[in-house]
């Protein structure tokens, strides 16, 4: 084997292993530097993709109820704490509906069973919304005179009314607290006082608490010694709560009457459609068992208002 040849195959190996070793350098040199910025377009969220769909009918329809002296979505959901926007509502109420519909068309078929249980998921979101602001309405009036109180001995204290208004926010339980901290909020951030405690009027319908809120605005206007004018008001509303819950006690036995004379037909009617279809297919598929079902229903709103009526606590 002569010089040249074993020149050469030494100087081969030599120069692949060196042109390795150079191509590994520059990888790792690629790997290790800073990635280009590219300039990429945010995709939209899930809510923000209802927002844009949906903004635009929530807005028609918050304008319509303003026009007709109703209170819009936005101050409906805040009524009921929801922390939702008007267009998500309107997403689950068509979702209500359109779930509805499916189980109706999946367990009855082509019949009037989707359009009643369609119908059912239309009208159960405001009865919710309505159920959830009664029930807020409620807890916020039972802790109003507690919060009379503690207003009051914050004034007694010399407090301003602001910082006030900050004590009852900090030592009051929800539903007071957290409307009364977005009440110091507002004025923190520049509201006055008359404007922020005239935007918890639109979120908390409640005569007591607009009662209170005018006698807080007088003293705001007028001066005069509003720790006095509150803890009357305290006791006014202390004597209310107990008499309205003596009337409730009295009227337990009428309420629930009410309820059963409404709830157990309609159960009773729902049970035997769906578990015995058969049995209640004559009340669903003849024009005489149509009209005896609107009857029937007509005389069970009418009981239900009856008795209602009779049972009513006047706020």
């Amino acid at each position: 084997m002569s010089s040249q040849l074993v020149a050469v195959i030494v100087a081969v190996p030599a120069a692949l292993a060196i042109a390795i070793f150079f191509w590994s350098v520059d990888r790792i040199r690629r790997e290790r530097a800073p990635a280009p910025t590219t300039p990429t377009t945010a995709r939209a969220t899930p809510r923000e993709l209802v927002e844009r769909l949906l903004r635009p009918a929530a807005d028609t329809l918050s304008q319509r109820r303003r026009v007709q002296g109703k209170p819009t979505l936005a101050e409906d959901l805040g009524r009921a704490g929801l922390n939702i926007s008007p267009a998500e509502y309107l997403l689950v109420r068509i979702g209500a509906v359109a779930l509805g519909a499916l189980f109706g068309l999946f367990r009855f078929g082509i019949s009037i069973g989707p359009l009643v249980l369609g119908l059912v998921g239309f009208f159960l979101p405001p009865l919710v919304i309505r159920y959830l602001q009664r029930r807020r309405r409620d807890r916020f009036n039972e802790q109003l005179a507690g919060m009379l109180q503690l207003l009051s001995n914050s004034l007694k204290t010399g407090y301003a009314i602001d910082r006030a208004l900050e004590n009852v926010a900090a030592k009051s339980p929800p539903p007071v607290s957290t409307e009364f901290e977005r009440v110091t909020t507002e004025i923190a951030l520049g509201t006055s006082v008359e404007d922020a405690l005239s935007a918890l009027l639109l979120r908390i319908d409640s005569p007591d608490l607009e009662f209170i809120v005018t006698a807080i605005l007088l003293h705001v206007r007028v001066g005069g010694n509003l720790a006095e004018v509150l803890d009357t008001i305290s006791d006014t509303l202390r004597d209310r709560l107990q008499t309205k819950r003596d009337m409730e006690v009295l009227t337990a036995q009428s309420r629930a009457s009410a309820t059963i004379i409404t709830g157990l037909p309609i159960l009773l009617a729902l049970g035997l459609y769906v578990f015995v279809p058969g049995y209640f297919a004559p009340m669903t598929s003849t024009v005489v068992g149509y009209v005896l079902l609107g009857i029937a229903g007509f005389l069970i709103l009418i009981g239900n208002l009856l008795i209602t009526r009779m049972t009513q606590l006047e706020s």
